[in-house]
């Protein structure tokens, strides 16, 4: 099996386009450094003597500032060549990262954590334009699946590296506060060095290196300047290098119904809303519940990105077998109960294995989600739906994060998980009903 898939994704990279292949090195530097600082974050504001509402307020504004540039993002990567706008973003994000972790006062430390969540969405809203207009429908999947897990997998490395180096300065003699903001200052740097391959991506849409054989190519015309990501001029011209897509391309002209919005956005709204109650605090759990240090929570956050990577990797694998719409029931449902174990358990492993099988899980069926939405719409508005929909979570793990912390103060963590498994679970339902019911066969696509 892991043979057969590894040769699989060997295959696919090899027919990646160059762009593509530096959009992935730049996300895995950006991965490393924002996951540093995703886990160092709310344990440097717990040391700071912030309550757990306080950390939440602040938490959301992160989230906060995705959700205002969402929409203009997907404006923008429409009409600025990504060589210089993925390289701006890089510096401006990591600019951010290194105020939030100099700031002493509780305004500016809010102000810095609003622009780091407004200045990265550049990179999540432009992800899958980017891709649909940089491969072909050969390796597409393969392409977002090992994005995603790209991104998870890379909490390996930052989670490991935040919890021991912090630790590792205390240990040296540093006070607390400075050995946690050098960690999230080195954080920052990776961030900053996804510059290099960013900068370095052609203005013009790339063809896949399967291209050539027999396949259409993507219409460049020359232009250094991109058209817009996703949201090609209405012409005959195919919309992405790659062979012909078994099923009927959508007409670029048509318009997105009502009732499709509503089946898109309604059930990654619930889930933001889930994921916000749990987990931005999962590192707080295991601090609280269980007393760990901050290394021992980095190796649990790494474990549980590893767990993520695999179950990301295989995703292709099970989408082809029972079909896209039916992999993100199963694995969402799956996971539900192995939330409610994380509010009731008192036991260390039984924690952790039920975080690392949720972890898995729940995040498996990402890029198969994502890579399904936007099959559904023409590509003139695949840009306009990938923000919207990145909107609809933000908007919704805002409001969650925002009042979370109150709950935990007030009742611990066993409400909130089952919150999420709940809210978790009616997103499922109308997947399902959305989706699958009714549909047989064709819900295997």
């Amino acid at each position: 099996m892991a043979a057969a898939l590894f040769s699989e994704y060997k295959t696919a990279f090899a027919a990646f386009s160059r762009n593509a292949r530096l959009f992935l090195a730049g996300s895995f530097l950006l991965g490393v450094g924002a996951n540093q600082i995703s886990l160092l974050w709310s344990l440097y504001l717990k040391s700071l003597g912030y309550s757990a509402s306080l950390i939440g307020e602040t938490l959301s504004l992160r989230a906060l500032g995705s959700a205002l540039v969402a929409l203009p993002a997907s404006l923008v990567i429409a009409r600025i060549n990504p060589r210089r706008l993925l390289p701006a973003a890089s510096i401006l994000t990591a600019a951010a990262y290194v105020s939030q972790s100099l700031a002493v006062s509780g305004s500016a430390i809010s102000a810095s954590v609003l622009l780091a969540g407004a200045f990265s969405t550049v990179f999540s809203v432009s992800s899958g334009p980017f891709f649909m207009r940089n491969s072909g429908e050969r390796e597409r999947v393969h392409l977002f699946s090992l994005n995603a897990a790209l991104s998870m997998g890379t909490g390996l490395i930052g989670s490991l590296a935040g919890g021991f180096l912090k630790d590792g300065l205390m240990a040296a003699g540093m006070a607390e506060a400075w050995a946690y903001r050098s960690a999230l200052l080195a954080g920052a740097a990776f961030v900053l060095a996804s510059f290099l391959p960013f900068s370095r991506i052609s203005g013009a849409a790339a063809k896949s290196r399967a291209a050539g054989e027999g396949e259409a190519p993507t219409a460049e015309g020359g232009s250094t300047i991109l058209e817009p990501l996703g949201m090609e001029a209405e012409s005959s011209e195919p919309a992405s290098a790659g062979p012909v897509p078994s099923r009927p391309a959508p007409d670029p002209r048509m318009r997105i119904s009502a009732f499709l919005w509503v089946k898109l956005l309604l059930p990654g709204f619930l889930v933001g809303l889930g994921a916000g109650l749990t987990i931005p605090y999962l590192n707080l759990y295991f601090k609280l519940v269980f007393g760990l240090g901050d290394a021992a929570i980095g190796a649990a956050v790494a474990a549980g990105q590893v767990a993520t990577f695999l179950g990301m990797a295989a995703s292709p694998v099970l989408a082809r077998r029972i079909g896209k719409a039916r992999s993100v029931f199963v694995t969402q449902g799956l996971s539900i109960p192995l939330i409610l174990v994380l509010g009731a358990v008192r036991s260390l492993p039984l924690a952790l294995a039920a975080y690392l099988g949720r972890q898995a899980l729940m995040n498996m069926s990402t890029p198969i989600q994502d890579n399904f939405a936007l099959e559904l719409v023409p590509p003139s508005r695949q840009g306009l739906v990938n923000a919207v929909k990145m909107l609809a979570w933000t908007s919704s793990w805002t409001i969650a994060a925002r009042i979370s912390g109150e709950l935990i103060n007030g009742e611990g963590f066993g409400p909130s998980f089952v919150l999420t498994a709940s809210l978790y679970a009616l997103s499922s339902l109308l997947f399902w009903l959305f989706f699958i019911r009714g549909r047989g066969k064709a819900a295997r696509a």
